[in-house]
């Protein structure tokens, strides 16, 4: 579901694969299925792509009922579910991406009715769809091993960094970005929510255990529990909030940065990392799930559960840094390999071979 202010994970995904399909020269129709406030009513789409309003809230016994019956008046070939909503009753042909199994590796972090919906409605899509289609080598065999699912119904396509994700040198537009976001001079940064498994807890937690004096800046509301943990070691004045940061501003944020950390513990591919590095940025990692394989030898690797690693990692990045960013030219250059476009063309052959 793509709605104002939450292009970030799945959203991302399904916006950069409607805006690809919107370019390609294709004889398909598409219609994305959208809520009454999604950012895709407002723009005019070429006449292959019909944005339709489905009137039900998400993951709901309500979009059970209306999801089939409108893939069914608009007589569709093929439906295609980007995240985990699905109908049980699906009147054509249906595909699944699963980006990551959370949902059984961290059941603890969601609803009974969440759980619920996941081990019916889902497993039963699952097993229904011709094909699932997944963004990391690490979450197909995540499929294959806790699913059951059998390895060549599985197409892994790679998410994708934008064009807009590379070294920003105008300095008037970072002047411009570092005072709207009251940014430090130096800083150190984490794009990640407070969900447990990003990790952000113990990224803070070892942070102030260090020795390091830049500020930590969190993209995010202020975090009352993440503050006083701060101020149990007497850093709470270099931990820093900022606000939603509009994509148009990040590349921005990435290039101003000193170094980028992503401490998340679970991921089924990991984008800021790699958006990091198509800026330039330094960029320090979990070395679990997605991460090693997503971002490769471009970034330094650290033990997520580790507090004192974490903090030891940190202070030997910065101390490498001071010394010159030996990942920035590497780095751009690997990031340049994830596609949107590749992402969507791969997708479209899935859909193709669904209807042949």
């Amino acid at each position: 579901m793509v709605r104002p202010h939450t292009m970030h994970g799945i959203a991302r995904y399904v916006h950069q694969l409607v805006e690809w399909f919107s370019r390609f020269d294709t004889p398909h129709q598409f219609f994305p299925l959208v809520q009454e406030d999604s950012p895709f009513l407002e723009r005019s789409w070429p006449s292959h792509v019909h944005c339709t309003v489905l009137q039900s809230p998400w993951i709901s016994f309500r979009e059970q009922w209306n999801l089939p019956r409108l893939l069914k008046a608009l007589n569709i070939d093929l439906f295609h579910a980007p995240s985990f909503v699905a109908p049980l009753f699906c009147p054509c042909k249906m595909i699944m991406t699963i980006h990551d199994l959370n949902h059984i590796v961290l059941p603890q972090y969601y609803t009974p009715l969440h759980q619920f919906y996941y081990s019916t409605v889902v497993n039963r899509s699952i097993k229904r769809s011709e094909f699932l289609l997944t963004v990391s080598e690490f979450s197909k065999n995540e499929i294959v091993s806790k699913l059951r699912v059998v390895p060549e119904k599985i197409q892994v396509t790679y998410n994708g960094v934008s064009e807009l994700y590379k070294p920003i040198q105008n300095k008037d537009w970072l002047q411009y970005v570092r005072e709207l976001y009251e940014l430090p001079a130096k800083f150190l940064f984490c794009l990640a929510n407070n969900k447990p498994h990003k990790n952000v807890q113990q990224l803070v937690r070892a942070y102030a255990y260090s020795k390091i004096e830049i500020p930590l800046v969190l993209a995010g509301p202020a975090n009352a529990d993440l503050i006083r943990l701060a101020d149990y070691y007497g850093k709470k004045h270099q931990l820093f909030f900022v606000r939603f940061i509009e994509e148009e501003h990040l590349p921005a944020v990435y290039s101003l940065c000193h170094l980028f950390i992503y401490p998340s513990s679970y991921e089924g591919f990991g984008l800021p990392p790699l958006e990091a590095l198509a800026c330039g940025a330094p960029v320090v990692v979990a070395n679990s799930s997605s991460l090693p394989e997503v971002v490769q030898d471009n970034a330094m690797f650290m033990n997520p559960f580790d507090m004192r690693e974490i903090a030891a990692t940190l202070q030997f990045a910065l101390g490498q840094i001071e010394t010159g960013n030996r990942f920035k030219e590497k780095g751009i250059l690997h990031a340049r390999k994830f596609s949107w476009k590749t992402m969507a063309e791969n997708t479209l052959k899935v859909y193709e071979r669904c209807v042949e």
